[in-house]
């Protein structure tokens, strides 16, 4: 069920500048009923926005459209609305900004995690048979970054983005977004690292194990 974005998510004035954006009647009116218009305007729209994004493949669709939601009420204030007789197109506009983001991120992501789980292939492994089955190896390691904080695994995944001599510049920039030195970041990464290992390998041996249990 789509439902209204949590009220602590914005202050009561963006909450008054997002309801006067869909319902331009609201200001005029004084009464008990003066949000309901609006409320409804904006779980209708929020429904749309969902569709939009789930519709293009995003897997976070829901989050995405509570983001657009709160980017057009912290900007509805300075938007000339006379170029939309359906107000709704203004939040499509975001959208579509929102996606382009996502999709960059998915983008990069993807490729930090083929970096990723290059290096975790080439690793020594407890049991070398624990490595034959590649598919079930990498099965093992989404599994892993799955199970860290979603700041952690971002962190890990961007560190791994560039190849080379970009890497450097790329680590700097990320130091500097996460609010770290360089050798802090680095100090996390290598924990970071060294939790999906132990995570990977306490999964490789138990697999190692198991056709032995199997034929106990």
């Amino acid at each position: 069920m789509t439902s209204m974005p949590a009220r602590s998510s914005l202050s009561p004035e963006s909450w008054d500048d997002l309801y006067d954006f869909l319902d331009p009647d609201r200001p005029d009116n004084p009464g008990p009923d003066r949000d309901a218009a609006a409320e409804a305007r904006c779980l209708e729209v929020r429904r749309k926005l969902v569709c939009f994004f789930a519709a293009r493949g995003c897997s976070d669709a829901e989050d995405l459209a509570v983001d657009t939601l709160l980017r057009v009420a912290g900007k509805c204030r300075e938007v000339d609305c006379r170029g939309f007789a359906d107000r709704t197109g203004y939040f499509y506009g975001v959208a579509r900004n929102v996606l382009h983001e996502w999709q960059r991120r998915v983008s990069a992501d993807a490729g930090g995690r083929e970096s990723f789980q290059a290096e975790f292939l080439r690793l020594p492994v407890p049991d070398p048979r624990a490595w034959a089955d590649k598919e079930l190896a990498h099965r093992y390691l989404a599994l892993c970054l799955a199970a860290l904080t979603g700041r952690a695994r971002r962190l890990i995944l961007s560190y791994y983005q560039e190849e080379r001599g970009a890497k450097i510049e790329h680590h700097k920039a990320l130091a500097g977004e996460f609010g770290k030195s360089a050798n802090s970041l680095r100090i996390e990464v290598h924990r970071i690292r060294k939790a999906v290992r132990e995570c990977l390998f306490d999964r490789l041996r138990g697999e190692a194990k198991a056709p032995a249990r199997e034929g106990a």
